[in-house]
């Protein structure tokens, strides 16, 4: 766990990363950031209107909506990603891309309205039943290039300086078992390298998984005018990391050295929300929602695997100055493989609560304009396990990350049977200014579009939606940060879903 602590996925290179950290402030965001889930109409309309109702995405976004309802329904929506990368590192861009067919969203809504001729301020409500697929892993990375300031043996001396052979661990440890760094004879707490040139240094990553939430939740409505909803989600998750990293040499010993990591997480969560719609005037709706932190529990098993190809160096070449040999062994190098344990472990992760406020403008039954504004903060999230100390993750949870807040904006005109729907959306960067060292916007940008027949009985939504933003990685940790070989990634997610709808 310690080697994988020391050079795993986005492992970052600076003092906001707490001596320690194994790297689960990573699964803190990647939990705590949701893909746009819902039908095709939230899609088109980049996630906003938590306050129209009406629609089975309310479950999730503002469960009041579901008060809304006046019939029964059953929705059924495909999608499909692609999620275009371009990895920059040392001047040079790689791209790849990652494609996948899924069940964006599904689900049901039983209405139990009470008939006009009932008296009484409550007028019934609807219950619903949803799975939604909140978040895709589906991602391809690669990031190549020469680096001549360099190398990760560089790292491995840095990090067994003033170490005694027996002292070491992590990268240094397998640095020492593959000849890469070797103690001093005549004082084992310094060390050397026969390896003395730069290399030309490969990442690929590999990720694949889905965070999926199963929603059961009811809406009332009180004289349509105000409506209150209440629900819990059960979320189910998968994630496999894979990465590889080598670095090749030219007129070296060394031909290549190469570190493959493996990582499989799976988990299951809870969360609750609550909600609420008011209608003042029929051509307007506002509304509040908070969805609590959703609490995670995960089991996790990885491996490292590590591989040197050695030039048939003779060691007893490797010698200082004075001609003196560095080592004493006698030996050819040719190929070398070590690899950790297997760790199996559990942890528990919280993510942060969100707080949400929407409005809408209705124009008739002509369309509306409608916007929301969410607000979370990512520091609040929170690792715990009885298997290893998690105060150093924690720790860096609240130095790396803030609180963000988003903004989404859409709107629908509506003629006769046809319906055509546009969105924007801002993701606020939950990375603290400072964050890598570099000056970095991570937050994200969304443009949406759709379109959408309604045929009374039946309904088809199609929603066509564009996502951008930028992430960046260190590969490993040098004593000044800006010496950490820096990658940055752009991304370009492109996800189309089409929505099948029955009213009954």
């Amino acid at each position: 766990m310690i080697s994988l602590g020391v050079v795993c996925l986005f492992q970052t290179s600076q003092a906001q990363i707490q001596q320690g950290s194994f790297g689960y402030y990573n699964d803190a965001l990647r939990y705590s950031q949701l893909q746009n889930p819902g039908t095709a109409r939230f899609s088109a309309l980049a996630g906003s209107g938590s306050v129209l109702g009406g629609d089975i995405s309310s479950a999730i976004y503002n469960p009041a909506g579901l008060g809304v309802y006046n019939r029964s329904q059953f929705v059924f929506t495909p999608g499909f990603s692609s999620l275009q990368t371009e990895g920059n590192s040392f001047g040079t861009a790689n791209k790849d891309e990652a494609t996948k067919l899924s069940i964006a969203n599904l689900g049901v809504v039983i209405n139990f309205n009470k008939g006009d001729l009932i008296p009484g301020s409550f007028r019934g409500g609807s219950l619903a039943i949803t799975y939604n697929r909140i978040n895709d892993f589906n991602r391809n990375v690669l990031s190549s290039g020469y680096n001549g300031s360099n190398s990760i043996i560089d790292n491995m001396l840095q990090q067994a300086d003033g170490l005694f052979p027996e002292e070491l661990s992590g990268i240094a440890q397998t640095g020492y078992d593959h000849y890469l760094i070797n103690p001093d004879p005549n004082d084992e707490t310094l060390y050397h390298s026969p390896v003395l040139g730069f290399p030309t240094q490969t990442e690929t990553i590999r990720t694949k998984g889905y965070t999926d939430q199963v929603n059961i939740a009811y809406g009332a409505n009180f004289d349509d005018k105000i409506y209150f909803g209440a629900g819990m989600g059960i979320t189910t998750s998968s994630y496999t990391n894979s990465r590889i990293y080598t670095e090749s040499f030219n007129n070296e010993p060394l031909s290549s050295f190469t570190i493959d990591e493996r990582l499989e997480l799976n988990g299951t969560g809870v969360n609750f929300n609550i909600g609420a719609i008011v209608r003042p005037l029929d051509v307007l709706r506002v509304g509040l929602s908070y969805t609590s932190p959703t609490y995670y529990s995960f089991n996790e098993e990885g491996d490292n695997i590590y591989n040197s190809e050695w030039n048939n160096y003779d060691v007893s070449n490797f010698r200082d100055d004075m001609g003196n040999r560095l080592i004493l062994e006698d030996t050819v190098l040719g190929s070398l493989q070590t690899a950790t344990d297997i760790f199996v472990s559990s942890f528990n992760l919280k993510t942060p609560a969100k707080l949400n406020a929407g409005l809408a403008f209705f124009f008739n039954k002509n369309g509306f304009i409608t916007a929301d504004i969410e607000h979370l903060n990512y520091a609040n999230a929170n690792v715990s396990s009885s298997d290893f100390f998690t105060g150093s993750d924690n720790t860096t949870i609240e130095n790396i990350y803030n609180s963000a807040t988003n903004i989404k904006l859409g709107g629908e005109y509506r003629y006769e049977m046809f319906r055509l729907r546009a969105g924007y959306a801002h993701y606020g960067d939950p990375y603290k200014s400072n964050f890598d060292g570099v000056d970095l916007d991570r937050s994200r940008k969304m443009i949406s579009g759709g379109v959408g027949i309604n045929l009374g009985k039946y309904f088809f939504d199609l929603a066509i939606v564009n996502t951008k933003f930028d992430q960046s990685f260190r590969s490993y940790r040098m004593a000044v940060l800006e010496d950490s070989p820096l990658t940055v990634i752009k991304h370009n997610m492109t996800n189309a879903k089409l929505t099948f709808g029955l009213n009954f």
